[in-house]
Protein backbone atom coordinates (compact mmCIF):
# COMPACT_ATOMS: atom_id res chain seq x y z
CA UNK A 1 0.00 0.00 0.00
CA UNK A 2 1.27 3.73 -0.83
CA UNK A 3 -1.21 5.56 1.33
CA UNK A 4 0.33 9.15 2.27
CA UNK A 5 -1.73 9.45 4.94
CA UNK A 6 -5.44 9.00 6.99
CA UNK A 7 -5.27 11.93 8.12
CA UNK A 8 -3.79 15.51 6.99
CA UNK A 9 -0.32 16.35 8.85
CA UNK A 10 -0.53 19.82 10.01
CA UNK A 11 2.67 21.77 9.16
CA UNK A 12 4.17 25.07 10.70
CA UNK A 13 5.39 26.18 7.59
CA UNK A 14 3.05 26.64 4.29
CA UNK A 15 4.85 27.10 1.01
CA UNK A 16 4.02 29.24 -1.64
CA UNK A 17 4.22 28.87 -5.65
CA UNK A 18 3.10 30.85 -8.47
CA UNK A 19 0.05 28.80 -8.78
CA UNK A 20 -0.55 29.27 -5.13
CA UNK A 21 -0.36 33.02 -5.75
CA UNK A 22 -2.37 33.04 -8.87
CA UNK A 23 -5.16 31.34 -6.94
CA UNK A 24 -5.12 33.77 -4.16
CA UNK A 25 -4.83 36.95 -5.87
CA UNK A 26 -6.51 36.09 -9.16
CA UNK A 27 -8.10 32.66 -9.59
CA UNK A 28 -10.91 34.13 -7.25
CA UNK A 29 -12.14 35.64 -10.32
CA UNK A 30 -12.49 32.60 -12.24
CA UNK A 31 -16.43 32.23 -12.62
CA UNK A 32 -16.37 28.30 -14.13
CA UNK A 33 -14.96 25.39 -12.24
CA UNK A 34 -14.00 24.03 -15.84
CA UNK A 35 -11.76 27.57 -16.24
CA UNK A 36 -10.55 27.10 -13.19
CA UNK A 37 -8.86 23.87 -13.47
CA UNK A 38 -8.04 24.36 -16.66
CA UNK A 39 -5.88 27.10 -15.43
CA UNK A 40 -4.32 25.47 -12.78
CA UNK A 41 -3.41 22.57 -14.91
CA UNK A 42 -1.91 25.01 -17.31
CA UNK A 43 -0.26 26.77 -14.63
CA UNK A 44 1.15 23.69 -12.97
CA UNK A 45 2.61 22.58 -16.63
CA UNK A 46 4.34 25.91 -17.04
CA UNK A 47 5.56 25.81 -13.12
CA UNK A 48 7.12 22.46 -14.39
CA UNK A 49 5.26 19.98 -12.43
CA UNK A 50 4.52 17.23 -14.75
CA UNK A 51 0.91 16.77 -14.63
CA UNK A 52 -0.73 15.08 -17.37
CA UNK A 53 -4.40 14.76 -15.71
CA UNK A 54 -6.70 16.19 -13.23
CA UNK A 55 -10.19 14.75 -11.86
CA UNK A 56 -12.14 16.60 -9.44
CA UNK A 57 -15.81 15.86 -8.02
CA UNK A 58 -17.85 19.06 -6.33
CA UNK A 59 -20.82 17.87 -4.73
CA UNK A 60 -24.11 19.61 -5.39
CA UNK A 61 -27.67 19.71 -4.56
CA UNK A 62 -30.16 18.43 -7.03
CA UNK A 63 -32.84 16.46 -7.62
CA UNK A 64 -31.09 13.79 -10.37
CA UNK A 65 -27.65 14.11 -9.66
CA UNK A 66 -25.35 13.73 -6.73
CA UNK A 67 -22.46 15.84 -7.78
CA UNK A 68 -20.61 16.64 -10.68
CA UNK A 69 -16.93 15.79 -12.01
CA UNK A 70 -14.61 17.65 -14.09
CA UNK A 71 -11.69 16.08 -15.74
CA UNK A 72 -8.68 17.87 -17.41
CA UNK A 73 -5.97 16.53 -19.80
CA UNK A 74 -2.61 18.18 -20.60
CA UNK A 75 -3.50 17.39 -24.49
CA UNK A 76 -7.36 18.52 -24.37
CA UNK A 77 -8.47 22.06 -24.30
CA UNK A 78 -11.49 20.80 -23.45
CA UNK A 79 -12.17 19.95 -19.90
CA UNK A 80 -14.71 16.79 -19.50
CA UNK A 81 -17.58 17.55 -17.50
CA UNK A 82 -20.37 14.73 -16.13
CA UNK A 83 -22.95 14.20 -13.80
CA UNK A 84 -23.17 11.19 -11.30
CA UNK A 85 -26.34 10.28 -10.56
CA UNK A 86 -27.94 9.69 -7.02
CA UNK A 87 -26.66 6.12 -6.53
CA UNK A 88 -23.99 5.68 -8.16
CA UNK A 89 -22.06 5.93 -4.94
CA UNK A 90 -23.34 2.51 -4.25
CA UNK A 91 -21.85 0.84 -7.68
CA UNK A 92 -18.59 -1.06 -7.80
CA UNK A 93 -17.21 1.78 -10.39
CA UNK A 94 -17.27 4.46 -6.84
CA UNK A 95 -16.93 1.68 -4.42
CA UNK A 96 -13.83 0.38 -6.19
CA UNK A 97 -12.21 3.82 -6.29
CA UNK A 98 -9.63 5.58 -4.60
CA UNK A 99 -11.91 8.66 -4.57
CA UNK A 100 -13.98 6.41 -1.69
CA UNK A 101 -11.02 6.42 0.62
CA UNK A 102 -10.73 9.75 0.49
CA UNK A 103 -14.07 11.12 0.27
CA UNK A 104 -15.66 8.16 3.14
CA UNK A 105 -12.90 6.78 4.60
CA UNK A 106 -11.11 9.51 6.57
CA UNK A 107 -7.82 9.30 4.25
CA UNK A 108 -6.20 12.11 3.37
CA UNK A 109 -4.34 10.93 0.25
CA UNK A 110 -3.90 7.91 -1.44
CA UNK A 111 -1.12 7.10 -4.33
CA UNK A 112 -0.30 4.71 -6.47
CA UNK A 113 2.91 4.57 -8.42
CA UNK A 114 2.33 3.05 -11.39
CA UNK A 115 5.74 2.00 -13.10
CA UNK A 116 7.40 -1.27 -12.05
CA UNK A 117 6.66 -1.70 -8.32
CA UNK A 118 2.69 -1.49 -9.20
CA UNK A 119 0.83 -4.33 -8.75
CA UNK A 120 -2.41 -4.70 -10.88
CA UNK A 121 -5.70 -5.35 -9.89
CA UNK A 122 -6.43 -3.24 -6.87
CA UNK A 123 -8.73 -0.46 -8.39
CA UNK A 124 -9.74 -0.69 -12.20
CA UNK A 125 -9.20 2.73 -12.18
CA UNK A 126 -5.38 2.82 -11.94
CA UNK A 127 -5.07 -0.20 -13.94
CA UNK A 128 -7.11 1.94 -16.85
CA UNK A 129 -4.48 4.88 -16.29
CA UNK A 130 -1.25 2.71 -15.99
CA UNK A 131 -2.40 1.43 -19.75
CA UNK A 132 -2.85 4.86 -20.57
CA UNK A 133 0.80 5.13 -19.42
CA UNK A 134 0.45 6.84 -16.43
CA UNK A 135 3.46 6.57 -13.95
CA UNK A 136 1.93 8.18 -10.75
CA UNK A 137 -1.35 9.02 -9.58
CA UNK A 138 -2.42 11.16 -6.22
CA UNK A 139 -5.95 11.58 -4.71
CA UNK A 140 -6.16 14.17 -2.55
CA UNK A 141 -9.24 15.09 0.04
CA UNK A 142 -11.01 18.46 -0.59
CA UNK A 143 -12.47 19.68 2.70
CA UNK A 144 -15.45 22.27 2.97
CA UNK A 145 -16.31 24.31 5.92
CA UNK A 146 -18.71 22.28 7.51
CA UNK A 147 -17.10 19.08 7.03
CA UNK A 148 -17.95 17.40 3.63
CA UNK A 149 -14.94 16.23 1.55
CA UNK A 150 -14.46 15.72 -1.80
CA UNK A 151 -11.63 14.80 -4.11
CA UNK A 152 -9.18 15.98 -6.76
CA UNK A 153 -6.60 13.24 -8.21
CA UNK A 154 -3.65 14.60 -9.98
CA UNK A 155 -1.57 12.14 -12.40
CA UNK A 156 1.65 12.66 -14.52
CA UNK A 157 2.52 10.36 -17.16
CA UNK A 158 6.63 11.15 -16.79
CA UNK A 159 9.41 8.70 -15.68
CA UNK A 160 9.07 8.79 -12.01
CA UNK A 161 6.12 10.98 -11.41
CA UNK A 162 5.68 13.29 -9.18
CA UNK A 163 8.24 14.34 -6.29
CA UNK A 164 8.18 15.31 -2.95
CA UNK A 165 7.85 19.07 -3.82
CA UNK A 166 5.30 18.31 -6.42
CA UNK A 167 2.71 16.53 -3.36
CA UNK A 168 3.44 19.54 -1.24
CA UNK A 169 2.70 22.24 -3.69
CA UNK A 170 -0.60 19.92 -4.43
CA UNK A 171 -1.41 19.52 -0.71
CA UNK A 172 -0.22 23.60 -0.02
CA UNK A 173 -2.43 25.09 -3.15
CA UNK A 174 -5.89 22.39 -1.61
CA UNK A 175 -7.29 25.27 1.25
CA UNK A 176 -7.50 27.76 -1.43
CA UNK A 177 -8.44 25.45 -3.92
CA UNK A 178 -11.08 24.47 -1.18
CA UNK A 179 -12.37 27.83 -0.62
CA UNK A 180 -13.04 28.59 -4.50
CA UNK A 181 -14.34 24.74 -5.33
CA UNK A 182 -17.51 25.84 -2.49
CA UNK A 183 -17.79 28.64 -3.65
CA UNK A 184 -19.00 27.58 -7.21
CA UNK A 185 -20.68 24.48 -5.56
CA UNK A 186 -22.79 26.79 -3.27
CA UNK A 187 -24.06 29.09 -6.20
CA UNK A 188 -24.36 26.30 -8.09
CA UNK A 189 -26.58 24.32 -5.85
CA UNK A 190 -28.85 27.88 -5.70
CA UNK A 191 -29.56 27.04 -9.26
CA UNK A 192 -30.12 24.18 -8.70
CA UNK A 193 -32.85 24.50 -6.37
CA UNK A 194 -34.42 27.81 -7.90
CA UNK A 195 -34.45 26.14 -11.47
CA UNK A 196 -36.27 22.76 -9.35
CA UNK A 197 -38.95 24.87 -7.60
CA UNK A 198 -39.37 28.11 -9.62
CA UNK A 199 -38.87 27.32 -12.72
CA UNK A 200 -35.01 28.31 -14.73
CA UNK A 201 -36.12 31.72 -16.17
CA UNK A 202 -37.92 32.39 -12.34
CA UNK A 203 -34.99 31.37 -10.57
CA UNK A 204 -32.34 33.56 -12.26
CA UNK A 205 -34.99 36.62 -11.59
CA UNK A 206 -34.58 35.90 -8.38
CA UNK A 207 -30.94 35.26 -8.11
CA UNK A 208 -30.76 38.75 -9.85
CA UNK A 209 -32.05 40.18 -6.66
CA UNK A 210 -35.57 40.73 -7.86
CA UNK A 211 -37.26 39.64 -4.74
CA UNK A 212 -39.19 42.49 -3.62
CA UNK A 213 -42.89 42.07 -2.84
CA UNK A 214 -44.67 43.46 -5.83
CA UNK A 215 -41.60 43.72 -8.06
CA UNK A 216 -42.63 42.62 -11.35
CA UNK A 217 -43.67 43.43 -14.79
CA UNK A 218 -45.86 42.77 -17.68
CA UNK A 219 -45.41 40.56 -20.39
CA UNK A 220 -46.73 38.45 -23.26
CA UNK A 221 -47.19 34.86 -22.94
CA UNK A 222 -48.95 31.89 -24.78
CA UNK A 223 -50.41 30.23 -21.95
CA UNK A 224 -50.77 26.39 -21.24
CA UNK A 225 -52.64 25.16 -17.90
CA UNK A 226 -53.51 21.38 -17.75
CA UNK A 227 -55.25 19.33 -15.31
CA UNK A 228 -56.03 15.54 -14.87
CA UNK A 229 -59.25 14.04 -14.28
CA UNK A 230 -60.60 12.02 -10.63
CA UNK A 231 -57.30 12.82 -8.95
CA UNK A 232 -59.61 13.32 -5.90
CA UNK A 233 -61.03 9.81 -6.62
CA UNK A 234 -58.42 8.61 -7.39
CA UNK A 235 -56.64 9.97 -4.13
CA UNK A 236 -59.38 8.34 -1.96
CA UNK A 237 -58.93 4.80 -3.59
CA UNK A 238 -55.44 4.33 -3.84
CA UNK A 239 -52.52 4.36 -1.33
CA UNK A 240 -50.74 7.13 -0.80
CA UNK A 241 -47.47 5.78 -2.22
CA UNK A 242 -49.52 5.25 -5.44
CA UNK A 243 -50.55 8.41 -5.59
CA UNK A 244 -47.76 9.77 -5.11
CA UNK A 245 -45.87 7.52 -8.08
CA UNK A 246 -48.93 8.47 -10.37
CA UNK A 247 -49.07 11.48 -10.04
CA UNK A 248 -44.98 11.88 -11.05
CA UNK A 249 -45.76 9.45 -13.77
CA UNK A 250 -48.00 12.31 -15.24
CA UNK A 251 -46.65 15.71 -14.41
CA UNK A 252 -43.28 14.58 -16.11
CA UNK A 253 -45.47 13.36 -19.14
CA UNK A 254 -46.61 16.75 -20.04
CA UNK A 255 -44.07 18.60 -18.40
CA UNK A 256 -40.89 17.02 -20.66
CA UNK A 257 -42.74 18.21 -23.86
CA UNK A 258 -43.26 22.06 -22.25
CA UNK A 259 -39.57 22.39 -21.27
CA UNK A 260 -38.56 20.75 -24.35
CA UNK A 261 -40.17 23.59 -26.41
CA UNK A 262 -38.87 26.56 -24.52
CA UNK A 263 -41.40 26.27 -22.19
CA UNK A 264 -40.96 27.81 -18.31
CA UNK A 265 -42.81 25.78 -15.93
CA UNK A 266 -44.32 28.07 -12.77
CA UNK A 267 -46.32 26.09 -10.71
CA UNK A 268 -47.94 22.98 -9.70
CA UNK A 269 -51.03 23.13 -8.28
CA UNK A 270 -51.79 19.36 -7.28
CA UNK A 271 -52.61 17.81 -10.60
CA UNK A 272 -52.30 21.18 -12.43
CA UNK A 273 -49.21 22.15 -13.83
CA UNK A 274 -49.67 26.45 -15.52
CA UNK A 275 -46.54 27.45 -17.53
CA UNK A 276 -45.95 29.97 -20.17
CA UNK A 277 -44.11 30.07 -23.26
CA UNK A 278 -42.90 33.87 -23.19
CA UNK A 279 -43.41 36.42 -26.22
CA UNK A 280 -40.41 38.89 -26.45
CA UNK A 281 -41.19 42.56 -27.31
CA UNK A 282 -41.52 42.98 -31.14
CA UNK A 283 -41.53 39.10 -31.81
CA UNK A 284 -45.14 37.77 -32.99
CA UNK A 285 -47.16 35.70 -31.00
CA UNK A 286 -47.38 33.06 -33.69
CA UNK A 287 -43.89 31.32 -33.15
CA UNK A 288 -44.82 30.72 -28.83
CA UNK A 289 -48.35 29.95 -29.85
CA UNK A 290 -46.55 27.59 -32.01
CA UNK A 291 -44.58 25.79 -29.73
CA UNK A 292 -47.16 25.48 -27.08
CA UNK A 293 -49.22 23.21 -29.80
CA UNK A 294 -46.53 21.20 -31.29
CA UNK A 295 -45.59 20.63 -26.86
CA UNK A 296 -49.41 19.55 -26.94
CA UNK A 297 -48.73 17.42 -29.27
CA UNK A 298 -45.76 15.73 -27.74
CA UNK A 299 -47.43 15.44 -24.62
CA UNK A 300 -50.78 14.14 -25.96
CA UNK A 301 -48.05 11.32 -27.76
CA UNK A 302 -46.25 10.53 -24.27
CA UNK A 303 -49.71 10.22 -22.26
CA UNK A 304 -50.85 7.58 -25.05
CA UNK A 305 -47.71 5.97 -24.26
CA UNK A 306 -47.81 6.04 -20.46
CA UNK A 307 -51.76 4.84 -20.32
CA UNK A 308 -50.52 1.83 -22.86
CA UNK A 309 -48.27 1.29 -19.96
CA UNK A 310 -50.68 1.09 -17.39
CA UNK A 311 -53.62 -0.92 -19.49
CA UNK A 312 -50.79 -3.33 -19.87
CA UNK A 313 -50.24 -3.20 -16.30
CA UNK A 314 -53.66 -3.57 -15.27
CA UNK A 315 -54.15 0.11 -14.38
CA UNK A 316 -56.79 2.53 -15.03
CA UNK A 317 -55.52 5.16 -17.78
CA UNK A 318 -55.06 8.59 -17.11
CA UNK A 319 -57.34 11.48 -18.37
CA UNK A 320 -56.71 14.81 -18.62
CA UNK A 321 -57.19 18.47 -20.29
CA UNK A 322 -55.32 20.84 -21.67
CA UNK A 323 -56.10 24.61 -21.88
CA UNK A 324 -54.33 27.19 -24.58
CA UNK A 325 -54.62 30.84 -24.58
CA UNK A 326 -52.44 34.12 -25.37
CA UNK A 327 -52.08 37.27 -23.48
CA UNK A 328 -50.64 39.89 -20.96
CA UNK A 329 -49.23 38.26 -17.53
CA UNK A 330 -48.18 39.78 -14.47
CA UNK A 331 -44.39 37.45 -14.06
CA UNK A 332 -43.36 38.74 -10.43
CA UNK A 333 -43.02 38.19 -6.63
CA UNK A 334 -46.77 38.05 -4.56
CA UNK A 335 -47.42 36.48 -1.23
CA UNK A 336 -46.73 37.32 2.37
CA UNK A 337 -43.97 39.30 3.24
CA UNK A 338 -41.28 36.32 3.90
CA UNK A 339 -43.10 33.94 1.67
CA UNK A 340 -43.10 34.78 -1.85
CA UNK A 341 -44.34 32.82 -5.25
CA UNK A 342 -42.49 33.84 -8.27
CA UNK A 343 -45.51 33.35 -10.53
CA UNK A 344 -47.88 34.52 -13.29
CA UNK A 345 -51.19 36.07 -12.49
CA UNK A 346 -53.57 37.98 -14.86
CA UNK A 347 -57.01 37.73 -16.45
CA UNK A 348 -55.19 35.72 -19.07
CA UNK A 349 -54.36 32.76 -16.54
CA UNK A 350 -57.39 32.77 -15.10
CA UNK A 351 -59.28 32.84 -18.36
CA UNK A 352 -56.76 30.02 -19.04
CA UNK A 353 -57.73 27.99 -16.33
CA UNK A 354 -61.46 28.07 -16.75
CA UNK A 355 -61.22 26.82 -20.56
CA UNK A 356 -59.42 23.86 -19.20
CA UNK A 357 -62.38 23.11 -17.74
CA UNK A 358 -64.45 22.80 -20.46
CA UNK A 359 -62.64 19.73 -21.90
CA UNK A 360 -64.96 17.74 -19.10
CA UNK A 361 -68.02 19.02 -21.14
CA UNK A 362 -66.48 18.93 -24.88
CA UNK A 363 -64.24 15.94 -23.90
CA UNK A 364 -61.74 16.90 -25.83
CA UNK A 365 -58.14 18.29 -25.88
CA UNK A 366 -56.06 20.70 -26.37
CA UNK A 367 -58.39 23.65 -25.97
CA UNK A 368 -57.82 27.36 -27.22
CA UNK A 369 -59.63 30.78 -26.87
CA UNK A 370 -59.80 32.68 -29.99
CA UNK A 371 -57.04 35.00 -28.79
CA UNK A 372 -54.46 31.95 -29.49
CA UNK A 373 -56.17 30.51 -32.42
CA UNK A 374 -55.70 33.58 -34.05
CA UNK A 375 -52.03 34.51 -33.10
CA UNK A 376 -51.48 30.59 -33.55
CA UNK A 377 -52.84 30.96 -36.91
CA UNK A 378 -54.17 27.20 -36.79
CA UNK A 379 -57.13 25.41 -38.22
CA UNK A 380 -59.71 24.76 -35.70
CA UNK A 381 -63.18 24.09 -34.92
CA UNK A 382 -65.47 26.16 -32.68
CA UNK A 383 -67.03 23.44 -29.95
CA UNK A 384 -69.12 26.12 -28.13
CA UNK A 385 -69.95 29.28 -26.69
CA UNK A 386 -69.22 29.05 -22.66
CA UNK A 387 -70.21 31.18 -19.66
CA UNK A 388 -66.67 30.68 -17.65
CA UNK A 389 -66.80 31.52 -13.94
CA UNK A 390 -65.25 34.53 -12.89
CA UNK A 391 -64.91 35.52 -17.12
CA UNK A 392 -67.59 38.45 -17.41
CA UNK A 393 -68.29 37.67 -20.89
CA UNK A 394 -69.57 33.91 -22.59
CA UNK A 395 -66.18 32.89 -24.26
CA UNK A 396 -66.01 31.21 -27.32
CA UNK A 397 -63.48 28.03 -27.06
CA UNK A 398 -61.86 26.22 -29.95
CA UNK A 399 -60.28 22.81 -30.66
CA UNK A 400 -58.00 21.50 -33.10
CA UNK A 401 -58.99 19.16 -36.62
CA UNK A 402 -62.33 18.44 -37.06
CA UNK A 403 -65.24 17.35 -34.40
CA UNK A 404 -68.66 17.37 -33.49
CA UNK A 405 -69.50 20.63 -32.14
CA UNK A 406 -70.67 20.71 -28.71
CA UNK A 407 -73.88 22.66 -26.76
CA UNK A 408 -73.63 25.81 -25.02
CA UNK A 409 -72.77 25.44 -21.36
CA UNK A 410 -71.51 27.08 -18.24
CA UNK A 411 -68.23 26.01 -16.27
Amino acid sequence: MDDISSTRSSRPVWSSSAVIEWLVLDGWRMQSIPDLIRTIGERLVGDGVPVSRIFVIVPTLHPEYIGQAFRWLRDDPEVFQGFGQHGVQHTSRYLDNPLKLVIDDGYAAVRRRLEAEYVPGEFPLTDELKGEGVTDYVCMSVEFVHGERTAISFASDQPGGFSESHLRQFNDMLPMLARLLEREMLRSTAINVLDTYVGRDAGARVLSGRITRGSGETLRAAIWYCDMRDFTGLSERLPQDAVIGLLNDYLDTVAGPVQAYGGEILKFVGDGMLAIFPIAAGDPAGEACGRALAATTDAGEAMAALNRRRTGAGEAPLDYGIALHVGDVVYGNVGAANRLDFTVIGPAVNLATRIEGVCKIVKRRPLMSGAFVEAAGCSADPVGRFELKGIATPQEVFALGDGPASPVGSV
